[in-house]
């Protein structure tokens, strides 16, 4: 995690062309994940967090297991 609190805020903007809402995910954490341009992510809303994960770590986490079985 950074260890400078002041990086970890972000602010909801709204994109004046589609009026669609986004948030600018911090590049240290991009580089932490190894994400890049183009990379397909989840988002999925937990009680009061918003958990981001790449499409493969979301696949694995909800089906690990099942093709054992």
């Amino acid at each position: 995690m950074q260890k400078n609190p002041a990086e970890n805020f972000t602010t909801i903007e709204i994109d004046p062309v589609t009026g669609e809402h986004y948030l600018t995910i911090p590049e240290w954490i991009c580089d932490e994940k190894g994400w890049y341009e183009g990379v397909d992510v989840n988002i999925e809303v937990e009680n009061d967090c918003i958990i981001i994960r790449d499409l493969e770590e979301s696949w694995n986490t909800q089906y690990r297991g099942l093709d054992e079985a």
